[in-house]
């Protein structure tokens, strides 16, 4: 936005901002003191804001009695946090806001904690604690003039369905971490040992991965490929259907490539012995390659940890001093925690401007992506910078590294796509048994591939490019007429053995799964590293320790939560409480009492388990 109409949209808003706080200061609550100061200087006088330093409160650590869940209500028994150790806690930071609003009675309060659920749960906890019978909500994925404005001029309510599902999750987390991890540690003998939700689903991939690695046998499979007189169509193989009882098993979710191979020889050939086709389709079409998308939270750390090595949390941690504005005035980026690829449509068209301004194409309108997360939380805006005429910001050099990929990211993301016209032809045998296909892609127009920014590191992770065949050109064809083959070719393949995931891999196959979210993405990896479950290897490959594998052939599949299905599904679970789909407390007490089932199942089986070791005060 230039310079000019910044100045003139922060005109009018602050003339209204002084009309509804002409008295006092508003009091602004956010998380962070680092945005404190930023937020007082670009409002003299019109706001005080105050820091939260995170969460207030959290389950009980020690609880006298059961595990800090009231089993009937299936509400959390949560406390103001006290930590002797941390500069400020929540009962501290409780009280300096008090003592405030008890020196400046009348004071207005907005709740301006992050926009994510962890955001929305601490906001509620503000308010009870603070006994506030009304506070506004403030949500702002920017710390700059205009997005706080825009914030102030929309200010609402708490989300209690966000709350209920940030809340479900804790307790149910809990719920697990207590009843399940003293199954393990009595298992096992050793103590220390502890189990969790998604640490269970993570260390399920390393682990299924580790024992392909471990059991491959090399297997040859064959495809068969028709010359059609100048084009070529190939063997599309159908497996038999398998039928299975119970869940689908965790080895299952580890592969990368379902289709489908033949390993019968005598099948292969019989399918191969064709002396003429019948065109069942023939479709020709368009497509649309986009530029890859600006960053979200799981395409961000990826990149980060493909071009700089970085893991998630420090990639995280430079994205909040970035979003935070450490070293200047005001965020440089927008809310680093998102699942959106999109960006705010005001934002694309100055991006689109800019891009205009150095001779590059655009589209008719902005580019638009597919959120790939089915439960990704709408309204969110993908990473970008907060003004992408600044091209270099960040008060440290791994800062601005960062800063330079999103801002690249968001600014190639506008570029017109690339145009290509598709054909598909399935062609079938005479008993209409055997299918045969071929797909030709003919690039139209090249658009942001021509670019010198096809060629940048920050777009080189971009899928589709891995998914595009060759090019090649196929005859127009008719439904229902008679092709005859020239040549018939079998050919043998052998199967290899699949590689080790690495931080890159790993994070990408969550992401496809739909287990963890933004907000936990980096507290998930971590905590199966920290807890010595996983190690990061040669060549950056992850490696599930002896314990970590012993700890899973207890839990997998004698546990609900063990299942990788399980995972992803109380995932799914949660997103639906926040859309206020479903209730929290029924989720809490439907994983409770599955888990208490499976427990008292392991202790029936004959293993040899301690008396109480699946009770509620574990």
């Amino acid at each position: 936005m230039p310079d000019f109409l910044r100045q003139k949209m922060h005109y009018f808003m602050m003339r209204t901002m002084n009309t509804a706080m002409e008295s006092q200061p508003a009091l602004l609550i956010v998380e962070s003191p680092n945005k404190t100061g930023k937020i007082e200087e670009m409002f003299r006088g019109r706001f005080k804001a105050m820091a939260t330093y995170g969460h207030i409160c959290d389950l009980p650590r020690n609880p006298r009695e059961g595990i800090g869940i009231d089993r009937e209500s299936m509400q959390g028994e949560y406390a103001l946090t006290s930590d002797a150790h941390r500069a400020i806690d929540g009962t501290r930071a409780v009280a300096k806001i008090r003592e405030y609003l008890r020196d400046n009675p009348g004071t207005v309060v907005y709740l301006g904690t992050d926009e994510d659920r962890e955001g929305e749960s601490i906001a509620a906890f503000v308010m009870k604690y603070l006994q506030l019978s009304n506070p506004k909500r403030m949500r702002f994925n920017a710390i700059t003039r205009e997005k706080i404005e825009h914030a102030f001029q929309h200010a609402d309510h708490i989300d209690w369905n966000a709350v209920a599902s940030r809340e479900a999750r804790r307790l149910i987390d809990r719920i697990i971490g207590n009843v399940a991890s003293p199954v393990l540690m009595r298992q096992v003998n050793q103590k220390g040992v502890a189990t969790g939700r998604v640490q269970t689903a993570v260390e399920a991939l390393v682990i299924e991965r580790e024992r392909k690695i471990r059991n491959h046998q090399v297997q040859t499979y064959y495809t068969v490929h028709l010359d059609l007189g100048g084009w070529q169509v190939e063997w599309q193989y159908q497996a038999p259907n398998a039928s299975r009882n119970g869940p689908k098993p965790n080895s299952e979710y580890d592969i990368d490539d379902p289709s489908p191979r033949c390993l019968d020889a005598e099948l292969a050939k019989a399918a191969s012995n064709q002396r003429a086709l019948a065109v069942q389709s023939c479709e020709d079409s368009f497509e649309l390659r986009l530029p890859p998308s600006p960053f979200y939270t799981f395409s961000m750390v990826q990149a980060a940890n493909r071009i700089f090595d970085w893991d998630a949390e420090k990639t995280m941690q430079v994205a909040q001093r970035l979003f935070e504005g450490d070293g200047s005035g005001h965020g440089h980026i927008t809310y680093h925690r998102t699942d959106s690829p999109n960006i705010d449509p005001v934002a694309a068209e100055e991006i689109r401007s800019l891009l205009r301004s150095q001779g590059m194409s655009v589209p008719e309108t902005p580019n638009r992506w597919t959120v790939k997360n089915k439960n990704a939380q709408e309204g969110r805006e993908g990473i970008r910078p907060s003004y992408i005429d600044v091209e270099e910001a960040g008060a440290t050099e791994e800062q601005r590294a960062l800063y330079k990929l999103i801002r690249e990211r968001a600014f190639y993301s506008q570029l017109a796509p690339a145009r290509y016209a598709i054909r598909r032809v399935v062609l079938t045998d005479a008993r209409n048994v055997q299918r045969f296909a071929a797909t030709a892609r003919i690039l139209l127009e090249p658009g942001w591939m021509a670019s010198p920014a096809a060629k940048s590191p920050v777009l080189q992770d971009d899928e589709a490019a891995k998914n595009h065949p060759e090019a090649r050109r196929l005859p127009k064809l008719s439904p229902g007429a008679t092709v005859n083959v020239d040549r018939a070719e079998v050919r043998s393949h052998q199967t290899k053995t699949p590689p080790r995931y690495t931080l890159n891999t790993l994070t990408a196959k969550l992401e496809k799964l739909g287990i963890g979210r933004p907000a936990t993405l980096a507290t998930i990896l971590r905590g199966v590293q920290t807890k010595g479950s996983i190690k990061v290897g040669k060549d950056r490959e992850l490696e599930a320790t002896p314990l970590a594998e012993k700890c899973y052939d207890i839990l997998y599949p004698r546990f609900g939560f063990a299942h990788i299905g399980y995972t992803a599904e109380l995932e799914a679970a949660l997103d639906q409480i926040a859309k206020g789909v479903l209730d929290g407390p029924r989720l809490v007490r439907y994983v409770w009492d599955r888990l208490d089932a499976d427990c008292a199942a392991l202790t029936n089986s004959g293993t040899q388990l301690q008396q109480g070791s699946c009770g509620e005060s574990t």
